[in-house]
């Protein structure tokens, strides 16, 4: 029979009575053509292949803007080119937050960084770059920036104060040009622009404006736009299509995710989820320091969520509404870490990712079968409960359905292996690893199965798959037959 709900996302609940299933490393696409026998599949998340690589470390923020590639490497604002050189523009003042990019290129002519709460401004038509100054002379104290209708915006989150350029002039910043927040008493910690309006997020409210025309100052409240959520990390707020996800906080409690349905916030994080996140807190581990990107490949949306204190990385899938697991293998401590690609352009037609410990960018793709940094991607799927009226299940065989026989001509990889454990106390212990064959290049013909597989009345599963070939699983089988009760 078919193995129900084999294809599946990642999901731990409290007890693992109730739920152990992980997706790692592989993300579910649903089948759209019907008549097929499975519905849904496991496709493998992208690789990375090195395209740039700087003397500084690591990477703290990408941008692409009219066929030009930038990134604050470092200390560095250095032009990313086609051939994956890199040109050295200037420097900026280094932190440990990462660097944010805004651009008024159309009427401007310019991109606006932030880094280690100065604001730089580089003018793409002289390649100049320099720090800016508000009309007094001093730094302009601003952690992130933002662009809308021909003024960049800056946020010091230290004041709780909006700060704007001149129109179409980011070199120049009016002492008087500015707003604080009053609607809240909870500080600004982050800013985004989407759909033309201004998402300002507190700690544990949250407000959006828009250009209200108004002189001097021309940005205001929208009415009634007022959250009560803020957010925990200030830099995990993204645009996600027309609108925006962020990690929430409030007055209750923090660690959920959300995504913007118009000026309401909509919990998108599931109980697993929010439990894996707050357990971090829980554990004494940061979760303020998560960094999220978003990119789009082959129809899915992806929000990433990387966790770096906490060695993980979640990612909603807005196409499947699904969550799923990425994660950088360390063989050494048997352990997964937080993906290493923490920030994304696209440019060039190619998905570049920056490393968030390293000064390497990477070329990001469906074709590509390593990790970050070269290492083994290690993709994962542990299976949902068998039970059945706690009666004993014997377990004749158990075949995953892969594609078959995609080996490479040689090296690791020409044979590939499926690594299959079983637990049958409910993913409490596990057994040995058992490997099969996914076979040669050819090989098509080849089945990816176990037989004899003893007895167990809940029993859990988990494949597992390390070699650099494109890993699709469209399900599996299981045959299996019913005992007495143990009761």
């Amino acid at each position: 029979m078919i193995f129900p709900a084999f294809v599946g996302p990642s999901y731990v609940s409290q007890s693992p009575k109730a739920a152990v299933q992980r997706c790692m490393n592989w993300y579910v696409e649903q089948i759209e053509a019907s008549g097929e026998p499975f519905k849904t599949a496991l496709f493998p998340t992208p690789g990375c292949a090195e395209f740039a690589t700087a003397s500084q470390s690591p990477v703290r923020g990408m941008i692409e803007q009219n066929g030009r590639c930038f990134a604050v490497i470092g200390q560095v604002f250095y032009e990313v080119k086609t051939d994956g050189t890199l040109t050295n523009h200037g420097t900026v003042t280094f932190d440990t937050n990462p660097a944010t990019f805004a651009a008024n290129v159309d009427a401007g002519d310019e991109i606006f960084v932030t880094s280690g709460q100065k604001g730089y401004i580089f003018t793409l038509s002289t390649d100049t770059f320099a720090e800016v100054l508000d009309s007094g002379g001093a730094s302009l104290g601003v952690e992130q920036g933002e662009f809308l209708d021909g003024f960049f915006l800056g946020l010091d989150s230290t004041t709780s104060t909006l700060k704007i350029s001149d129109a179409n002039d980011g070199t120049t910043w009016p002492a008087l040009q500015y707003a604080q927040r009053t609607a809240g008493s909870d500080p600004w910690q982050a800013i985004v622009v989407a759909h033309r309006d201004i998402w300002l997020f507190g700690q544990q409210t949250s407000e959006v404006w828009y250009n209200a025309g108004t002189s001097p100052f021309p940005f205001a409240p929208i009415p009634g736009a007022f959250l009560e959520e803020g957010i925990v990390a200030p830099f995990s707020a993204q645009r996600f299509g027309n609108t925006v996800v962020w990690l929430g906080s409030s007055e209750e409690g923090a660690g959920v995710v959300y995504m913007a349905n118009g000026y309401n916030p909509q919990r998108i994080s599931t109980h697993a989820v929010e439990f894996a996140i707050q357990g971090y807190a829980r554990d004494g581990i940061s979760i303020s320091d998560a960094v999220a990107f978003t990119y789009q490949e082959d129809g899915h949306v992806f929000y990433v969520l990387n966790f770096p204190t906490a060695k993980a990385t979640w990612v909603f899938d807005g196409t499947t509404q699904l969550w799923h697991e990425r994660g950088t293998w360390n063989a050494d401590k048997v352990e997964y870490q937080a993906w290493r690609p923490q920030y994304h352009a696209y440019a060039f037609n190619k998905h570049l990712v920056g490393d968030r410990e390293l000064g390497t960018i990477y070329q990001m793709g469906l074709d590509k079968f390593v990790d970050a940094g070269g290492g083994p991607i290690r993709r994962l799927r542990r299976t949902p409960h068998l039970s059945f009226d706690d009666n004993w299940l014997f377990y004749k065989s158990f075949q995953v359905v892969l594609d078959a026989g995609i080996g490479l001509t040689s090296g690791q990889g020409s044979d590939p292996q499926v690594m299959m454990r079983w637990s049958s106390d409910g993913g409490q212990t596990w057994g040995n690893e058992h490997w099969v064959s996914a076979g040669k290049i050819g090989e098509f013909g080849t089945r990816a199965l176990w037989r004899r597989l003893g007895r167990g009345y809940d029993r859990v599963f988990e494949v597992a798959v390390t070699d650099p070939v494109p890993w699709r699983m469209v399900g599996a089988y299981l045959s299996m037959g019913q005992g007495l009760s143990r009761i």
